[in-house]
């Protein structure tokens, strides 16, 4: 599998889990996932609260995140939650 933004490829996805409604898995980061790296660490820091408007707001809008699959089908999801040591987290929409 793979995570998407837009057009841009973030990574391939390996590893995968499911647990009731989360899928949970490994990322193999490409070089365009830089730039989302705060972004990211806002969302899974349970000690502070997400300030939404710190960031774009076509980041912060689900239809511009998916996954390709194994089939190289197009799935939507909700904006996953990546991890600083290659965890990620995401929901299907």
């Amino acid at each position: 599998m793979k995570l998407y933004y837009l057009n841009e490829f973030l990574g391939d996805i390996v590893n995968i889990n499911v647990e009731g409604m989360w899928i949970n898995a490994k990322i193999i980061p490409s070089k365009n996932i830089d730039k989302f790296n705060d972004f990211f660490s806002a969302i899974v820091d349970e000690e502070n609260d997400f300030e939404e408007t710190n960031y774009s707001e076509e980041w912060l809008d689900n239809s511009n995140w998916y996954i390709i699959d194994n089939e190289n089908r197009k799935k939507g999801i909700y904006i996953p939650a990546v991890y600083p040591d290659g965890e990620i987290s995401w929901r299907w929409r």
